[in-house]
């Protein structure tokens, strides 16, 4: 079969899949672990159209250019185990060159946090490794805010007391109370970014309406952030405001609206554009389209980028053989592969015609409580890195994937980062899980132009082309099948042109149910940098088309030059 970009199915092969957008559209509220949200939407309908590509032709020169000798040991792969005897379909991977007219951003994929995060000893570079991880990670945005920035966050630039709000549990065993920040808490949170190389998106409250308040963050947040801050978030979630049967997420009466929050999101930025000049805000952070094409109507003259939350798998009592089950088999599953995109789709397309980005400023595989089998194993990873590049093919610039910070053991399973000490007795040094390095891998691949191509074989099979500034091309391969079943898959690749280099790095992991075992490069890090990296097995300078064998349940980044 053959699929277009990002590997959805070719129209003209499977006229009438429609996946996406024949599904209905329903909510989930489920209570979860300390720092992770409660309502979210899950696979729902959406209006994106699809287009059908034109076929990539591959044309070669008559009298093929000449190539100095390219040495350099091959890459090796790990070794396949015995039980991978399963077949799976040769795959051919055309790359045209021409530009899909979607760019892979730098930094496409971040983290996401509860604000209560800002005061944790992690953001002290003096204190953590927080700092030496996001310095591999390619240039990431942190988004502080979620359901903590309008009940439990309260900004002071004058030392204020903390106010006596009631706070509201979020589950049983809830205990967290009201943070205060201040401008010392950004001057900590300014030291982390600069030496981790990293960003940040931050939030207002809107739970307690005070624009005034507001707009003396963001005056201070600029002053001390600078260009380390690429917006500001209004609120978190407010088309679940009105949710007034569910205590914890009832900000204001049944009746609130979109018109309602318009009126205040109009006055946030209205003050933040005076006291802060340049300082961008977003919104409107929902899992609504109504909400989304709403926000991208009101037009601000400050606003940065309309911004959606979503998490595919949050149906938390789906039975066991449901497509909506919190299973690898699902996660990894093509139906949710294209249902993520065309969501991602949905999105952009409310943006169309007004000038910003669109950014999933909130994401995860699912908001359920507790634990699952997805959860710290290689398939996160993998889930991670294809639902990010699906997503930025279709026009999405920015992904932050919920967790926190808290113990890996007693901790929020799904957080791609947490704490090696006790529980409720932090050590500072963090550790990266499965869902880190895929996260990493993504960043790896770099900026650039997205390049229109095709996938013909194996359904498990993804690609993505990028040609970058300087004229070289990285080409990711995300290989979804099982490792500890299925055989490498034998693939055929052809470039636009000869290529002179071809140089590969690896995201691999022994099975996909292997907790804490993933791997860049066979490192914990992200892996070989560009100019130590092995040669491509097989490749030699000058080809235009290659063949070559990848282990299942890897990512592969084949990097050229010409």
């Amino acid at each position: 079969m053959t699929r277009a970009p990002g590997g959805a199915w070719a129209r003209k092969r499977v006229a009438a899949a429609g996946v996406a957008g024949a599904v209905v559209a329903t909510a989930a509220v489920s209570l979860v672990v300390a720092g992770m949200p409660l309502l979210h939407n899950v696979l729902g309908s959406s209006t994106a159209e699809k287009t059908t590509q034109a076929p990539i032709v591959i044309t070669t020169p008559a009298t093929p250019s000449v190539f100095p000798t390219f040495e350099r040991p091959e890459y090796v792969q790990p070794a396949v185990p015995a039980s991978a005897t399963a077949a799976v379909k040769a795959t051919t991977i055309k790359v045209g060159s021409d530009k899909t007219g979607r760019i892979m951003p730098e930094g496409l994929a971040g983290l996401s946090m509860d604000t209560d995060h800002l005061v944790d000893m992690h953001i002290d570079p003096a204190r953590s490794n927080f700092a030496q991880i996001l310095k591999m990670s390619g240039d990431p945005v942190i988004r502080f805010g979620a359901q903590a920035v309008d009940r439990r966050f309260f900004w002071t630039s004058t030392d204020e007391p903390i106010p006596n709000w009631k706070v509201v549990p979020a589950y049983t065993s809830d205990k967290r109370q009201v943070i205060k920040i201040t401008p010392a808490t950004l001057e900590n949170l300014k030291h982390l970014l600069d030496q981790g190389n990293a960003r940040v998106l931050m939030a207002v409250d809107m739970g307690h309406y005070d624009p005034a308040r507001a707009a003396d963050f963001a005056k201070w947040a600029h002053k001390i952030l600078g260009d380390r801050m690429v917006g500001i978030s209004l609120g978190n979630e407010p088309n679940g405001y009105n949710r007034v049967q569910y205590a914890y997420l009832a900000l204001r009466p049944a009746d609130y609206t979109f018109a309602d929050w318009a009126r205040e999101a109009r006055a946030y930025s209205e003050a933040i554009a005076k006291a802060a000049p340049g300082v961008k805000v977003v919104g409107p952070q929902a899992y609504s389209e109504v909400w989304w094409k709403g926000f991208a109507g009101l037009d601000l003259p400050n606003a940065g980028a309309l911004t959606y939350h979503n998490y595919p798998l949050s149906t938390c009592d789906a039975p066991a053989n449901s497509p909506q089950a919190r299973t690898i088999k699902n996660a990894l599953s093509r139906t949710l592969s294209d249902y993520s995109a065309n969501y991602a789709a949905s999105a952009v397309k409310a943006a169309a015609g007004h000038n910003i980005p669109v950014w999933n400023s909130e994401t995860n595989i699912s908001t359920c409580f507790g634990g699952n089998e997805v959860l710290k194993t290689q398939a996160s990873a993998m889930w991670t890195i294809n639902y990010a590049m699906r997503s930025a093919m279709e026009g999405v610039t920015q992904l932050n994937f919920h967790g926190g910070l808290e113990a890996c053991k007693g901790g929020a399973p799904g957080s791609p980062l947490c704490d090696s000490g006790p529980y409720g007795k932090p050590s500072g040094e963090l550790t990266m899980r499965p869902q880190y390095y895929g996260i990493m891998m993504v960043n790896k691949l770099g900026a650039g132009n997205f390049l229109k191509s095709e996938v013909d074989g194996d359904q498990n099979v993804y690609a993505y082309p990028v040609q970058h500034k300087d004229g070289t091309m990285g080409v990711m391969v995300v290989n979804q099948n099982d490792p500890a079943k299925q055989a490498p898959v034998k693939i055929t690749l052809m470039l636009p042109r000869q290529a002179a280099t071809g140089t590969m790095t690896q995201l691999s992991g022994p099975t996909l149910t292997a907790q804490d075992q993933t791997r860049i490069d066979g490192e914990k890090s992200s892996g070989k940098p560009l100019a130590k990296q092995a040669r491509i097995p097989g490749f030699k300078a000058g080809e235009q088309s290659m063949t070559l064998e990848l282990n299942s349940g890897t990512t592969s980044i084949l990097n050229f030059t010409f």
